[in-house]
């Protein structure tokens, strides 16, 4: 039964997820068409490639961060064990977690540096302009990706 909880935890945070991010990647995509129509020497013509790339790796990455983060806030412990071993095993479950993210973003960043690198050397003269959108696009993603994380936290402990 505690499974089943976790699967429909993991079911509803990751469907919000994707949900957020398609309506932050359409305004992303919506703020790039303003830009190539009135500002177009900002923007590489192939940002919206770059747009697509991090909707579908942030939304595949995101699946296993999720699982785990799903644990993290179903955690209920047994009030029949003592009070260190209840540490214990938070301690695990957010060590799990905090261990999962930092291994898909590290993934992720080491992915999207070998993408930079295949774009320096099939691309050069539109590398600095690809290059500066991909870190802006960069910055707004990982930012989203900490503020929605950080929000159900949030949520429960209040």
């Amino acid at each position: 039964m505690h499974f089943q909880k976790q699967i429909g935890m993991f079911k509803k945070l990751y469907g919000q997820y994707i949900k957020f991010l398609l309506i932050f990647s359409i305004i992303i995509a919506v703020i790039y068409i303003c830009f190539r129509l009135w500002l177009p020497f900002l923007v590489s013509v192939n940002l919206p490639f770059l747009i697509i790339a991090f909707l579908l790796v942030t939304a595949i990455m995101h699946y296993f961060v999720a699982q785990a983060d799903a644990q993290r806030i179903e955690f209920r412990p047994d009030i029949n064990i003592s009070k260190e071993e209840r540490m214990k095993m938070l301690t695990a479950i957010e060590r799990k977690f905090i261990t999962r993210y930092l291994l898909v973003t590290t993934v992720k960043l080491l992915g999207f540096l070998v993408l930079l690198t295949l774009y320096a050397c099939f691309n050069r003269q539109d590398f600095l302009l690809f290059g500066a959108n991909f870190l802006v696009i960069y910055i707004m993603y990982s930012l989203f990706e900490i503020i929605y994380l950080k929000k159900p936290v949030v949520g429960k402990k209040s």
